[in-house]
């Protein structure tokens, strides 16, 4: 096996990026199918990248803001003789703040890499946990880019709603007050809650928009080295072209986890049914992150 998957990156750059294609409704269905093929190739090693996957993605957040603020003080202590304490405290307190957005940054290299160790296991080689990294050795830049438009049109998203609510309903209070019935605090708190119908349609389709311009950018800046730009414009085509399959496949994603959540809440006490709850989790996690490279291979990938 080549280190960090380079092997694969390598055969898949060589290929011009390709148009995307058009596909049935029903491959939505065949994406999950493939997807848990995946898991079922080698679970223990999803299991063991997952895992890790998900422990730094706790833990590096805290780990980048103690060291920013460290780091924010040591220079403070360092400038204070030239009375510039208070600007450069305030900007490093900025970047402190701005830390938990490292895991949104970075989001776009590590699923990269999970894609690209969906191609090694695709291709019977070994997947291995140094595919979360495969990426930051292929321009990372590129993919911290998509990860800042996704922050960007988040926070964007978030400014809009913020906007709304206090431009056409005030300050939305949501408390119940004592001196009413039951009814009467249900009936106020529908009221001022269908106050918010109007805001439902636009985000969730910007949500929609969002999600389709970043769903084939990790394997398409990976695996053809495309800028980020032609990446969104790709992955906005692909999906446009293939809504019918796009839309089989979130229904049919919604209940598998429906399915899952029902098996965690069933699952009791005990060492044993936490142990299938999580099976079942991240086997769950596995074919969802796994379908989607099957989508890309599908839609994009000449070895379709």
């Amino acid at each position: 096996m080549d280190f960090l998957g380079r092997e694969i990156i390598q055969d898949s750059a060589l290929l011009p990026p390709t148009e995307p294609r058009h596909v049935s409704a029903m491959q939505g269905l065949a994406w999950l199918r493939e997807g848990f093929k995946l898991f079922l190739a080698q679970p223990g090693r999803w299991i063991l990248v997952l895992g890790l996957w998900l422990i730094l993605s706790l833990i590096m957040p805290t780990l980048i803001t103690v060291a920013l603020e460290d780091l924010r003080h040591a220079i403070v202590i360092a400038v204070s003789p030239l009375g510039l304490q208070d600007v450069i405290g305030g900007l490093l307190e900025l970047f402190v703040l701005l830390a938990p957005l490292s895991t949104v940054l970075l989001f776009p290299v590590v699923f990269a890499g999970l894609m690209v160790g969906c191609g090694e296991v695709a291709y019977g080689r070994r997947l291995s946990t140094r595919h979360l990294f495969a990426a930051f050795f292929r321009e990372p830049a590129r993919f911290i880019t998509v990860g800042g438009i996704n922050a960007v049109g988040q926070i964007l998203m978030s400014q809009a709603i913020t906007w709304f609510i206090h431009d056409r309903i005030g300050e939305l209070d949501l408390s119940l007050s004592g001196g009413l019935s039951a009814a009467q605090n249900v009936n106020t708190l529908l009221e001022k809650l269908s106050q918010l119908t109007p805001l439902v349609l636009p985000v969730l389709l910007l949500q929609m928009l969002l999600m389709a311009a970043l769903w084939f950018t990790p394997p398409l800046l990976v695996f053809h080295q495309m800028s980020p730009v032609s990446a969104v414009r790709a992955s906005l085509l692909g999906c446009a072209q293939n809504i019918g399959a796009l839309l089989v496949y979130s229904l049919a994603v919604v209940m598998m986890l429906s399915f899952v959540g029902a098996v965690s809440m069933s699952a009791g006490a005990g060492i044993l049914f936490a142990v299938l709850a999580l099976g079942v989790l991240v086997a769950a996690m596995t074919t969802v992150i796994a379908s989607l490279y099957v989508s890309y291979r599908d839609i994009f990938s000449p070895h379709a």
